[in-house]
């Protein structure tokens, strides 16, 4: 299986649900008539990964999605075609941007000074009395 240097890219915190019903639409609209709608759900499953505080690139997202799909496709009876690299790319540009601006950048805290002392504190059992 492909590693995956960030395991934040499958397992983050909930989606707002303000932003629920706009990426259905965009879910619905961004499919083509080329992939049946397994593969199109799919791929939109994967999309929404590169909204992530880890930021990982369109490549990244992009070969994960291409693992998940081998794996898959050794399994199973069935294949699931794999998109090019410039129609996932098509895919991920279409994510509606206040969503992948406010996963991206808009969740990030700037640490202060005693954030970062008090964390290695309690990480080294350190009292400050």
């Amino acid at each position: 299986m492909l590693q995956i240097d960030d395991s934040r890219l499958l397992f983050n915190d909930p989606i707002p649900e303000t932003f629920l019903p706009e990426l259905r639409q965009w879910s619905r609209e961004h499919r083509s008539g080329y992939f049946r709608k397994d593969e199109a759900d799919l791929f939109s499953i994967a999309a929404l990964s590169y909204a992530d505080a880890a930021r990982p690139t369109m490549v990244q997202v992009y070969r994960m999605l291409c693992a998940l799909i081998d794996e898959d496709n050794a399994r199973t009876a069935l294949p699931v075609r794999k998109p090019s690299s410039s129609t996932f790319r098509r895919i991920i540009r279409s994510l509606p941007s206040d969503f992948v601006r406010y996963r991206r950048f808009g969740r990030l805290k700037k640490a202060s000074t005693f954030d970062l002392v008090s964390a290695a504190a309690s990480v080294l059992d350190i009292s400050s009395t």
